[in-house]
């Protein structure tokens, strides 16, 4: 061929060269362009997946319910990178706002999603400048689509509101129900408690005025006189516990004296020994010291501990009975060793009628009136219980 023929086939040569190497770089572009698309989408990965553990992991229960909304800011940023560099089909990234939308609402209270909705606006509408497409496209799309997220978000807000007030009213109908009820066994273990107890006494004097011939003598007419006395007295007793017991805890009722402590502890040691005897170990009271309290009242609390232990610790061991100083308050204490109390019931034996799992005789007011005096005093009243040991029962009252 000559050099003509070469010159020819060149020039053919030429424009094709061109356009491969045209078609080569835009190929290169394409590739180089998707590895770039490729590398921020696996950053927006790991940073997805670094906020996704960092949420997972944070105390939410130890920090308040609004302090929550501090993960939105970040997820609706995770929403437009993602956007970015996911594509230009927005219907796609819409469901996300929506998902985060429904979450608002259902952690958050009403009027949440609406503020929200601007941080939103800005996260959907941003990446729409480095899409290729329509901007007035993504706009109309985001006029429909914030608004419908800000409406659902409100929708379940109010309807998750509507429904904690709904289960705050049951719950409150259900402790007032609960109540109700436990009044009205406390009703009828009144009622059956007291007739009981009248009952007894009452039962005791009429068979002995039924059985009292007209020419009895001088002697069994006095026993039959003592006798009701007696019974008439325990019947007067139980009247005045209840009546205690019905205003025990009211504060207005008591008349406060500021009394030397040595001396109050004194005459309570004169009745703790009438009670128990030779038994009874005192410790001494702080000299110089003053209790402010009623103390009629607080002898009657101190009485009521005394005479449960005589009439309930077993054995015949020592009672200690004294007074210890607190930073705010006097801890009044009777510790015996007579067993302790069966375990559970700490709690049962000061409520009313209640005498616990013990066999013995008794209406269950004594230590229902120690626990109201004590909190008519502004204090307490309660017990250290070593079952099997002992039992520690104590009357703490503010200085």
């Amino acid at each position: 061929m000559g050099p003509q023929a070469d010159e020819g086939f060149m020039g053919v040569w030429r424009p094709c060269s061109l356009r491969v190497r045209a078609r080569w770089a835009w190929l290169r572009f394409r590739f180089q362009r998707r590895g770039r698309i490729q590398q921020q989408q696996r950053r927006c990965t790991r940073s997805r997946w670094l906020w996704g553990t960092a949420i997972w992991l944070a105390p939410w229960e130890r920090w308040p319910r609004r302090a929550s909304l501090g993960i939105v800011p970040p997820a609706f940023a995770l929403i437009a990178l993602g956007n970015v560099f996911g594509g230009a089909n927005l219907h796609t990234y819409g469901v996300f706002f929506v998902v985060a939308f429904v979450w608002i609402g259902i952690a958050h209270p009403p009027r949440t999603s609406a503020a929200m909705a601007p941080l939103a606006a800005a996260a959907y509408i941003v990446p729409l400048f480095f899409l290729p497409g329509s901007i007035a496209a993504g706009l109309s799309s985001a006029a429909i689509t914030i608004p419908v997220c800000v409406l659902v978000g409100e929708g379940i807000a109010w309807g998750v509101g509507r429904l904690e007030q709904i289960e705050l009213a049951l719950a409150r109908e259900r402790a007032r129900t609960e109540r109700l009820r436990e009044l009205d066994e406390l009703k009828d273990k009144f009622l059956s408690t007291v007739s009981h107890e009248l009952r007894t006494p009452i039962t005791i004097c009429r068979g002995h005025l039924e059985v009292l011939d007209d020419r009895a003598g001088e002697h069994e007419v006095r026993a039959v006189r003592e006798m009701l006395i007696d019974e008439l007295g325990l019947m007067g007793r139980l009247v005045e516990d209840l009546t205690t017991l019905a205003w025990g805890d009211d504060r207005a009722l008591l008349r406060f004296e500021s009394l030397p402590l040595d001396g109050f502890m004194s005459s309570i040691t004169a009745k703790a020994e009438a009670i128990l005897g030779d038994r009874v170990r005192v410790r001494p009271a702080i000299q110089g010291a003053t209790l402010r309290a009623d103390p009629q009242r607080l002898t009657q609390a101190l009485a009521n501990l005394l005479q449960n232990v005589a009439d309930h610790a077993k054995g015949d061991g020592p009672v200690r009975f004294g007074v210890l100083g607190e930073s705010s308050s006097w801890r009044f204490e009777v510790t015996d060793d007579g067993g302790g109390l069966p375990p559970g019931d700490e709690r049962a034996v000061f409520e009313p009628f209640s005498t616990g799992s013990s066999q013995e005789e008794g209406t269950g007011l004594g230590l229902s009136i120690v626990r109201g005096i004590a909190r008519a005093h502004g204090g307490e009243s309660g017990v250290v219980n070593r079952p099997g040991q002992g039992a520690t029962f104590w009357i703490r009252i503010p200085r």
